[in-house]
């Protein structure tokens, strides 16, 4: 008896193993109207020190629980699979998001050349790529991807700008901008990587943001997207003003009623989210709880896109002596307003996974 137990449980779990493989769990779109709620919690400026406490801080601070609980990778720091990270995530009961950023360092505009696109491509890092592919899968934990953001930004060093712009002579088609096509063909080789080892518990995500710089046609997000067949979810950053000296004040809805075509023009297939979302406070110009005020009015009016999901942004920093302060208690009144706003409930904390 003791051997049929031990094949018929073997045979189970090869049998699980095996539908998992042909059903890939993925974070749907949530259903009666939701949007989920999820935050960068402060992970510090390299956005990667992730701790139970500081999931908890935030969590208290805004008095509501996380669907989605982001941080990054920066390759300089290592390829390895991120497993205490996502692990900490995930035993906290929110869902990790890994933003794979390929860095060689933290300074923004300039070009990268160590962990280029086109060695990307190239396959230069299929070895470290597969083993966190491999690892992610023996971990078979559900985890959101988010590779290389803002590309359509001038900032990175894998944005379009810097990697050929509107060329048409440099790389791969003729009749395509090499900057764009250079970017969606290195998030293509990672994802096809990733589903030759057989990983099916991740959802990719494909983030711009919302306002393209340079604001040129070739430079539109629609050129930088990899495609339906790769792309779980589409989201983007939408920031107001980020330190007290910028000259302008822009509400949510005025950025928003301004671009928002160019995200229809991705694919109307896929469900949307904030991914990145902050004003700073302290800014001569405006208030920051009225700006999150309109910011959740808008969204919940669905009166220009449908979002499924936000993620706001909450960190503090210094741009040369002026402060940033985009945290939800960067004072009293803001952490009143985002607690109430918040507390909507169309605004949930558990995310709706599914096997196709």
């Amino acid at each position: 008896m003791h051997e049929k137990f031990k094949f018929f449980t073997l045979l189970l779990l090869f049998m699980g193993q095996l539908l998992l493989a042909q059903n890939p769990v993925k974070v749907l779109a949530p259903e009666d109207n939701k949007i989920y709620f999820g935050a960068f919690p402060d992970f510090g400026g390299e956005e990667n020190i992730v701790t139970e406490k500081r999931i908890e801080e935030f969590e208290s601070l805004s008095r509501k629980k996380m669907a989605w609980v982001v941080f990054s990778q920066h390759w300089f720091q290592g390829m390895k699979y991120p497993k205490k990270e996502i692990h900490t995530i995930k035993d906290t009961g929110s869902i990790p998001y890994v933003r794979l950023l390929p860095r060689s360092t933290l300074k923004e505009f300039q070009k990268e050349e160590n962990f280029s696109l086109i060695k990307i491509i190239n396959g230069e890092f299929d070895n470290e790529l597969k083993r966190w592919a491999e690892e992610a899968k023996n971990d078979n934990i559900p985890i959101l991807i988010d590779f290389a953001v803002e590309m359509n930004g001038d900032w990175f060093g894998w944005s379009g700008n810097l990697n050929g712009a509107d060329r048409r002579d440099g790389y791969g088609n003729s009749s395509y901008y090499d900057g764009p096509e250079k970017y969606r063909d290195a998030y293509r080789h990672i994802i096809d990587l990733f589903r030759d080892a057989g990983v099916h518990h991740v959802t990719w995500v494909f983030h711009p943001t919302i306002k393209s710089t340079p604001n040129e046609t070739w430079n539109s997000p629609k050129y930088y997207y990899p495609g339906d067949d790769y792309i779980d979810w589409i989201g983007v950053s939408i920031y107001g003003p980020f330190h007290p000296k910028e000259n302008y004040w822009d509400t949510f809805e005025e950025i928003l009623s301004s671009n928002y075509r160019k995200i229809i023009e991705i694919s109307t297939k896929k469900p949307l989210a904030i991914l990145e979302l902050g004003v700073t406070d302290h800014h001569p110009l405006g208030k920051k709880p009225k700006w999150i005020e309109d910011t959740f009015d808008t969204i919940l009016s669905q009166k220009y896109l449908t979002f499924k999901a936000i993620i706001y942004w909450h960190e503090n920093w210094d741009n040369d002596g002026i402060l940033t302060s985009l945290r939800i208690d960067s004072s009293a009144k803001t952490l009143n307003t985002f607690r109430e706003v918040i507390h909507n409930d169309r605004f949930i904390s558990t995310s709706n996974l599914s096997k196709k």
